[in-house]
Formats: C-alpha cells, structure tokens, sequence
C-alpha cells in the first residue's frame, strides 16, 4: 500500500486502525493520519494505537465528501479501502473533488468489493450486498470506468488489480483495487 519512500500515508476511513496499526509497524519513521466519519470507530483507533503516545500519528473525526482543512494537501498517499461503497452514489463527485481536486495525493489506492463475486457466497442472497450499510458493490467494468473517469479529471494514471483469490469460474476476486498514480 504505501512505498518505502512515502512520509505521509492519509487512511481516509480507517475505522477502527487496522491499516494505521500495520503501517507503523512496517513503517515506523512514517507519519500517519486517519479519519473516519464515525466518532465511535476513531475511539476504538485511539485505543488500539494508543496514539497519544504517538506524535507521528493524527486521528481526525470527519467526512470525505466536505473539505477538512486539518488534512494535508499533496502527500504521498492517500487510502481509501473499503470506504466508497458506504457513501450514497450521487456524492461520489464531493469526494472525488475533495480527495483527487483538492488533497492531490501523489498516489491513492481505492478498494471496494467485487459484486461479480457475490454469487461464489452461497451464504449471500442473490441481490443482497455484502454488509447492511453498502449503498452500491460495483462490477468490475463498473469500478474500472468510475476509476478511469476520475484519473482523466484529474491527471492521474490507474493500475486495477484485486485482492484474494481469483474464482475458477469468471468472477474475479472478492475485492477490487485501483491504484491511481500522478501523470
């Protein structure tokens, strides 16, 4: 997710710290900030990362799809995993004008699920999404079109990949990444 090079890693919904948690372990030096729409999650980040204790770390209580002037503009990178599919679709253009418009991270990985892959869950209803708060679960063609939109809008270049393990039968894998990269 984040190079050896990078500084400054923004977790934009990082929930309850796991990724925050597993960079600073990997990368110590980094600075680090989440921030997560729900006050709840961030309490159990703070807890988890014991972050004030921490001066490289920030944990911000806000929203993507308003412009948090605490949040650095042109860092390295920017996450967004497992975050886009819980916001109504009609504010995806706010959070795309606040993250690639305004914040400008030199890289930013998206992750959401793969809703080819659904069918594989036999325990899921046909028609149903993966958790009770997803507004939408994208096709792959879907994700790669939003994906390729937002790169020409903003001058940015993407890599699509997924994550966990392909199915034998065409779906693709659970989960879908887009990685977009500066021009």
């Amino acid at each position: 997710t984040a190079s050896p090079t990078a500084t400054t890693v923004l977790d934009l919904g990082c929930g309850e710290g796991r990724t925050l948690r597993a960079l600073r372990a990997a990368f110590p030096t980094m600075n680090l900030v989440g921030m997560d729409v729900s006050s709840g999650e961030l309490t159990k980040a703070a807890r988890r990362l014991k972050s004030d204790r921490d001066s490289r770390l920030q944990l911000l209580h806000g929203s993507l799809v308003y412009f948090d002037a605490r949040l650095p503009v042109g860092v390295d990178v920017a996450l967004l995993m497992e975050v886009i599919e819980h916001l109504d679709p009609w504010r995806l253009s706010t959070l795309e004008e606040v993250v690639f418009g305004t914040l400008k991270p030199r890289r930013v990985l998206v992750t959401t699920p793969n809703a080819e892959y659904n069918v594989v869950w036999s325990s899921l209803p046909t028609g149903k999404f993966r958790h009770h708060d997803h507004r939408f679960e994208w096709t792959r063609v879907e994700f790669q079109a939003w994906a390729q939109e937002v790169a020409a809008r903003h001058g940015y270049q993407v890599t699509f990949g997924g994550i966990g393990e392909e199915d034998s039968e065409g779906h693709g894998t659970p989960t879908q990444m887009v990685v977009f990269d500066q021009s």
